[in-house]
């Protein structure tokens, strides 16, 4: 068999290099139209020029990522769950993807599931609060006080009126004295009559009748309740004084 002549070769690999440039450039231009459509929430349009643009390496991973945005969008949660995770599967440090799947999955009411990433998410990107608040909120919809508190702890949530107030749900889940300065921590950083409410109500089960009822009035002055609720409020009070 002849060998190709050096200048033969020199055109072959040329032409082979254009071919790739030209397809990065296509795929580019794919993945931008994508984006615009996308920016615009026209969906089926963003979509079709995702998975055009989905199959050149340069454009692939973010691609894919987007049709998981559209489908979790439009509904579609377990697709939206089948893309983000095809991009964990071959980057399992991609926090973007980590983050979508774990909310998908919250969608999905698959809270195992959810739990598995956002655990994964906090060893990778210990100082990501936000994510140590998200993952308590799932353990404790899993039943899982006493870790859920331990999340909380242990990843600094605990300046976060939101957070305070799940660690104070999560100590009264446990039975546990300290929900009273939590609840009253998360009052401090942020008023909420409901909270204010809910706090009378941990005071009230917990036999401290005069200060519950103190918080019940404040919650009462300061909110605005539906009737249903202020009635509820107003015949726990008629318990608490009868009590006293």
């Amino acid at each position: 068999m002849k060998r190709l002549a050096a200048p033969v070769v020199i055109l072959l690999v040329a032409v082979s290099l254009l071919s790739c440039i030209t397809s990065a450039s296509v795929a580019e231009e794919y993945y931008a139209l994508g984006s615009a459509y996308l920016e615009l929430k026209k969906y089926p349009e963003a979509e079709s020029w995702f998975n055009k643009s989905k199959f050149h390496k340069s454009t692939k991973t973010a691609s894919i990522y987007n049709l998981g945005r559209i489908a979790y969008e439009t509904g579609r949660y377990k697709e939206a769950a089948s893309c983000f995770e095809q991009i964990i599967k071959s980057d399992n440090e991609n926090i973007s993807a980590l983050k979508a799947a774990a909310y998908t999955h919250i969608k999905l009411e698959d809270l195992e599931k959810a739990s598995l990433y956002y655990g994964i998410i906090l060893r990778l990107v210990p100082e990501s609060h936000d994510d140590g608040y998200n993952y308590a909120l799932v353990l404790m919809a899993m039943g899982k006080a006493e870790e859920a508190e331990a999340i909380l702890v242990k990843y600094n949530n605990t300046e976060n009126p939101d957070a305070l107030l799940v660690l104070a749900r999560s100590l009264r889940q446990q039975g546990r004295a300290e929900a009273a300065d939590a609840y009253s921590a998360s009052l401090l950083k942020r008023e909420d009559a409901a909270i204010r409410a809910e706090y009378a109500s941990y005071l009230a089960e917990n036999g401290m009748a005069e200060k519950a009822l103190e918080e019940y009035r404040n919650a009462l002055e300061t909110g605005k309740f539906s009737a249903e609720k202020k009635e509820e409020i107003e015949k726990a009070m008629e318990v608490l004084e009868a009590d006293i």
